[in-house]
């Protein structure tokens, strides 16, 4: 998506889909870091969050809210179980 693009989007659903496309940067690279430490529950989670991100449309506020709604507080448990 280009910046052009995003502009062209209403500003709340442009910014929820770079709020959702965040999340999900941020558990792949989490998830990442785990399975290069041997463990494949973290592989397996690691392809799930990057086919939501390729599928991940700014015009498609459905999808955009779901990962925000089911994906956001999975990065929140990970961050507070890093940062007790």
């Amino acid at each position: 998506m280009t910046q052009k693009d995003m502009e062209q989007l209403p500003q709340q659903d442009g910014a929820a889909y770079e709020v959702a496309r965040d999340v999900l940067l941020q558990l792949i690279g989490h998830a990442s870091g785990q399975v290069a430490s041997g463990t494949g529950e973290w592989a397996r989670k690691r392809d799930r969050w990057t086919s939501l991100l390729n599928a991940l449309d700014p015009r498609d506020t459905d999808s955009v809210q779901e990962v925000l709604d089911r994906e956001a507080p999975v990065l929140k448990s990970i961050a507070e179980g890093l940062n007790p």
